[in-house]
């Protein structure tokens, strides 16, 4: 934990921690790895019952987009309310997601109540698969297990909490069934080489040549992956064996097991294979709760072959993603000790109140943090993905102002993020620069799987921060969000690293514009997390930087970034005084080069 050195007016002062069944082939529909993010529906063609307006048409919820205003949806009016999209093939989908008028910044009294979910592969013969009563959240998920289907319709029949009739969607998601494995924390037995380890049996890849996999020479061998959270609902399980990666099928694995279970010590066995010739096998089994997922190999090979070789390990579910998180929890952060009720939840943020909050204030919250965890996700850290559970994101009104953070590296949140802001209302308004700085907070102190933030001396609290939020606002098409703190940034004044330095009009704009956006700075914590000294920490469970950077270092590592010298740059914006200290940083760190 490290105190935030620099508090602007009107913020608390806060503390920043940063820093079984027989193995048969693959079936044709089944998800590969890298499609567990994919929304199968996004810009395909919709169809529906005659919309309210002109402007708010079917295709409006497959546009990808919930944050363009009340307009940005399909409304309808019409007795028998319905929307349609075409896949454009019939695919393995495992799970639908609905967001309703609140998660497009409405009232959520016009979040839709009743309504289901049906199928078709040939748009005239549907199949019911979900339905929905009684709900008033902003956003819905709905998870199908494996079912085939190349037209997907969702029918309204109650679409307002009261008596109102007009149905509103504000996107309709289909996905494919979900890789619960995928880049998540992986563990086993001692490889055959350092780069042969555990974290590439569940990188999505198997075609990154013979190296691309796990393998051990160990007496005992298994391979374990943490699914992180509370869990996920399991029910299938595929494995990549050696001729899945390009190697002899005489390599792939003869007799296996599969084990699951809530904790790490606590397994139950699911599958047991034997005798398998398979490069790929599938795994089914009756859905049951499970965190770690543990593949054991008693017989790796055909030909008496020590060496386990393992490509890929794939969780499959019906959960689809993390359960529920809990009712209620008790606020970890600092010393607020209050019970947070949670209010609603998707996929990547968990949104929590106390009781002073005005829910009605709040429907803007979710659909945005959501968002904006998902671009800091696949644009910062698309790897480790800021651990494997949800962001939990904590509101208080009328005390606890400011805002703190925990991230997934500190043992008093459970190794959990968490965002902890306090404001006198949450009408959505500047609000949403509280949410925006404090993720900018995890961004900077958990990149790439590790603990810690060397330049928050040099940016203090937090300059940085500016970059993100003005980023993330362009990003998400927030223009008049985007548009309010460009000008706040460029007109404010600094004290460090000496009086009146414009750090946005002088360094973080330039570098945004003229070096790439985002990936700059994504390059700039990739940089520091392959050359920056660490250590381990929480018993070997992750590394943290042991020390925080200077000047002419932040230059280097972000000249590195940039592929180019920044000097002049850094001179314009910072004056003089830190040029022997770039010398040394070339000197030590001569592997960031540009």
């Amino acid at each position: 934990m490290i105190q935030k050195a620099v508090v602007p007016a009107g913020r608390k002062r806060a503390r920043l921690s940063i820093v079984g069944a027989l193995a048969i082939s693959a079936a044709v529909l089944e998800a590969r790895p890298a499609e567990a993010q994919v929304n199968l529906a996004l810009g395909r063609p919709a169809s529906g019952s005659l919309p309210c307006n002109a402007n708010e048409g079917p295709a409006k919820a497959v546009n990808g987009s919930v944050s363009g205003g009340n307009g940005d949806k399909w409304c309808s009016l019409q007795p028998v309310k319905f929307l349609q999209v075409d896949l454009g093939a019939a695919l393995a989908v495992g799970r639908v997601v609905v967001r309703h008028a609140g998660a497009g910044g409405e009232s959520a009294s016009f979040n839709t109540r009743d309504f289901g979910i049906q199928v078709s592969t040939d748009g005239a013969s549907f199949t019911t698969v979900a339905t929905a009563t009684g709900n008033a959240q902003s956003a819905t998920t709905h998870d199908l297990g494996v079912v085939t289907a190349r037209f997907v319709r969702l029918n309204v029949t109650a679409p307002e909490q009261g008596g109102g009739g007009a149905a509103r969607i504000y996107e309709l998601e289909v996905h494919p069934p979900a890789n619960l494995a995928l880049n998540k924390p992986a563990t086993g037995s001692a490889p055959c080489n350092a780069n042969e380890g555990p974290a590439k049996a569940v990188n999505g890849s198997v075609s990154g040549g013979n190296r691309d996999k796990w393998c051990s020479l160990a007496a005992t061998r298994f391979l374990q992956v943490d699914l992180g959270g509370s869990g996920f609902a399991v029910d299938r399980f595929v494995v990549r064996h050696a001729g899945a990666g390009g190697e002899s099928a005489s390599f792939n694995t003869r007799d296996f097991s599969i084990q699951v279970g809530p904790t790490a010590t606590s397994l139950t066995t699911v599958v047991t294979a034997t005798a398998n010739t398979q490069s790929v096998t599938t795994h089914a089994i009756t859905s049951r709760t499970a965190r770690f997922v543990r593949l054991n190999v008693t017989t790796p090979t055909q030909t008496g072959n020590a060496a386990a070789r393992i490509y890929e390990l794939e969780v499959y579910g019906s959960g689809g993603g993390p359960l529920p998180p809990p009712a209620t929890l008790a606020d970890w952060i600092g010393s607020h000790g209050v019970t947070l009720s949670r209010h609603v939840f998707d996929d990547h943020v968990a949104l929590y109140v106390d009781a002073n909050v005005d829910r009605d204030d709040v429907g803007w919250v979710l659909p945005f943090t959501s968002q904006a965890f998902q671009y800091a996700k696949r644009t910062y850290d698309p790897v480790v993905q800021y651990g494997p559970d949800r962001l939990y994101a904590f509101l208080h009104q009328g005390q606890f102002g400011g805002g703190t953070i925990s991230s997934w590296f500190d043992a008093f949140s459970g190794f959990r993020n968490a965002t902890d802001t306090g404001a006198g209302s949450w009408v959505r308004g500047t609000n949403i620069d509280l949410i925006s700085h404090e993720m900018a907070h995890i961004v900077e102190g958990s990149s790439n799987g590790v603990h810690e933030s060397p330049a928050f001396t040099v940016w203090g609290d937090s300059k940085w921060a500016e970059f993100f939020q003005y980023d993330v606002y362009v990003a998400l098409g927030l223009q008049q969000d985007a548009d309010r703190v460009f000008a706040r940034f460029m007109d404010t004044r600094d004290g460090f690293p000496r009086p009146n330095t414009a750090w946005f009009r002088d360094w973080f704009f330039p570098l945004w514009r003229d070096h790439g956006g985002a990936p700059v700075m994504a390059r700039f914590f990739r940089l520091l997390s392959q050359h920056f000294p660490t250590r381990l920490e929480n018993g070997g469970r992750n590394p943290i930087y042991t020390r925080r950077m200077n000047l002419g270092e932040f230059v280097h590592f972000t000249s590195g970034a940039a592929g180019t010298d920044l000097s002049s740059l850094a001179t314009a914006a910072f004056g003089p005084g830190w040029e022997a200290q770039l010398q040394q940083a070339r000197q030590d760190f001569p592997g960031v080069a540009y």
